[in-house]
């Protein structure tokens, strides 16, 4: 029952990082670099989607789908643990889309912005996690913490630039 929850408040946190997403398009679209910001839409799309599809199969596995067949239980586990993985990579373009797209708008710094590259190499890294144990494994510390804590700064570090802009008038809202 616990990680029924989970996916469902997962669920929730994934519908609040993509309007936040739309928040970072259309801060990018008002300050000219609307090809940044359709790449920061795809990239979230893609990650929803990669997301979305492991919270079903680890839903289906927590609520005994494949009760009584072990080998469809154990390749579904895998299924999910690659998901995570993959997920790496579109996060990591989520990440670098706003962050070249807020640097050439000129609304963060070069600082800014070298922390944001170190972000997405930290973020492309998060693809590499196939270890069968370990802390670079798919069920190790990095796909599990680092990367989720990665994305979790980004968003925080993002929201405050974009808090702090001046919001330009928008009258198709």
């Amino acid at each position: 029952m616990r990680i029924l929850i989970a996916v469902a408040f997962s669920g929730l946190n994934l519908l609040n990082l993509l309007w936040f997403v739309a928040a970072l398009r259309t801060a990018l679209a008002d300050a000219g670099r609307d090809g940044w910001g359709t790449a920061a839409t795809v990239a979230s799309a893609v990650f929803g989607g990669l997301s979305l599809l492991l919270f079903a199969v680890v839903a289906a596995l927590a609520h005994s789908i494949a009760a009584g067949n072990p080998a469809l239980t154990s390749g579904l586990n895998g299924f999910a643990w690659a998901l995570l993985v993959l997920t790496a990579f579109p996060r990591a373009m989520l990440i670098m889309s706003g962050v070249f797209g807020l640097w050439r708008a000129g609304l963060i710094s070069n600082a800014f912005f070298s922390a944001g590259v170190v972000a997405v190499v930290l973020g492309v890294l998060g693809g590499t996690t196939w270890m069968r144990g370990g802390v670079w494994a798919p069920d190790g510390v990095y796909s599990r913490f680092v990367m989720p804590v990665l994305l979790l700064v980004w968003v925080i570090a993002v929201g405050r630039v974009l808090n702090t802009r001046n919001a330009a008038a928008r009258t198709g809202w």
